[in-house]
């Protein structure tokens, strides 16, 4: 029976794979994808040193521009027959494999993590409907986004902390992400508190010096005379390129309209500090109130991750409809090993919707592709109505958090 099961997780992350491989011979997000395609073969040209610049647009985060300068290097010098400035199907496919690759390992870690707890039929359910996931197939293989490359480190953080038993390790997987997507910063308050937990003070100050030290020596090849300016000028970057409340993203602020002003204020507080403070306001019972310890033990501490993460989306303004993709293998992994029906429910319809979040900009850019009529514009159009369907969910998940882990404390 082993034997067998074993079997069918190959023939299913082959299907996976090759299911990918197709849809990512579609057009990507066009906007970004030139991007992209331009850092690439700036990256294989100039080396990281001479990258960014005051008079080119290169705001983007460090760990992610590894990747595009292996992909740069590996065309110019083994694949010089492909071209970069415009759509090519073989080099767009070369620039989403990272995250589709990063998709199905994640894939198979939340399988041997759930099987680690549970059993292997259980295992293969997780395997399957993460990898098979269309919202998931939809960022990397269509969009072409890297969300999955930061998730996948994520996975391996808090395998590293909650099985190995090594705190050093994981906060180098955490700053390995937070390099690849800043907006992996909502797991920080999760992972850091179960450090501090499950740890000794002696690895709190040694983790957090591995996790600086970490940043630090990745940014230093684009910063070689002061990585630690690079930490801040790239990060304050990213962070001041937009100032929408809601930027595409169904969360709280998307009730009120799309790509509003996060300046604007309300009783003299701009809507971006709003955001902050709803954030905290809310953490304070996520993470602090009683049953303390248990939210952050197996499994009950994906649960927390989470709805932390979704908190995170929901309440702060900037973000985009993308920054939810870390939200999915920790509620996967929660409700697999609770065996919870509610909480499976809750992420086949948070993917559902997430699907239709992530359609629009990826339809409403792409013009070329002429499908901007249909269905965007009805999406566009009750952008307001999705949004407080999402705020909704989030709020009864927040509710059933609470509830869940209060009623399971002396179990």
């Amino acid at each position: 029976m082993r034997h067998y099961i074993k079997k069918k997780l190959l023939y299913l992350l082959f299907l996976a794979f090759v299911v990918r491989m197709i849809f990512s011979l579609l057009p990507a997000f066009e906007y970004d994808q030139n991007a992209f395609r331009f850092w690439s073969i700036r990256l294989a040209e100039l080396g990281p040193a001479q990258f960014y610049s005051q008079q080119v647009f290169t705001d983007n985060p460090v760990g992610f521009l590894y990747i595009l300068w292996a992909i740069g290097s590996i065309k110019t010098n083994f694949l010089s027959h492909l071209f970069f400035f415009q759509r090519n199907q073989h080099y767009d496919l070369l620039l989403k494999l990272p995250a589709n690759i990063a998709d199905l390992a994640s894939a198979v870690l939340i399988y041997l993590m759930i099987k680690r707890k549970l059993n292997e039929r259980w295992a293969l359910l997780g395997f399957t409907l993460y990898a098979f996931n269309p919202a998931i197939i939809f960022e990397s293989a269509i969009f072409g986004q890297y969300n999955g490359i930061a998730v996948f480190f994520l996975l391996l953080s808090a395998y590293s902390i909650l099985v190995k038993r090594a705190p050093e390790i994981t906060s180098c997987f955490v700053a390995i992400a937070l390099t690849l997507k800043p907006q992996t910063i909502a797991f920080i308050p999760v992972i850091g508190i179960l450090i501090i937990l499950k740890t000794k003070p002696l690895q709190w100050f040694r983790s957090f010096f591995i996790f600086l030290a970490t940043l630090l020596l990745i940014y230093f090849p684009f910063f070689p005379t002061n990585p630690l300016f690079g930490l801040f000028y790239v990060n304050q970057k990213a962070a001041s390129l937009f100032n929408c409340t809601s930027c595409f993203a169904f969360n709280f602020w998307g009730i009120f309209g799309n790509w509003q002003n996060d300046l604007q204020t309300f009783f003299m507080i701009p809507y971006a500090y709003w955001g902050m403070i709803f954030l905290f306001v809310i953490l304070i019972p996520i993470l602090f109130f009683k049953p303390f310890s248990l939210k952050f033990e197996p499994p009950y501490f994906y649960l927390t991750a989470a709805i932390t993460i979704m908190a995170f989306f929901m309440l702060l303004t900037r973000v985009h409809e993308r920054y939810l993709f870390l939200f999915f293998p920790f509620l996967l992994l929660a409700a697999i090993m609770l065996k919870s029906k509610k909480l499976i429910i809750l992420y086949i319809f948070m993917s559902g919707l997430y699907l239709l979040n992530v359609y629009i900009p990826y339809a409403y850019y792409n013009n070329h592709l002429k499908i901007t009529n249909l269905p965007v514009n009805y999406l566009i159009d009750n952008f307001k109505i999705f949004s407080l369907i999402s705020f909704l969910s989030f709020t009864l998940f927040f509710i059933f958090y609470i509830n869940y882990v209060k009623h399971n404390q002396n179990t």
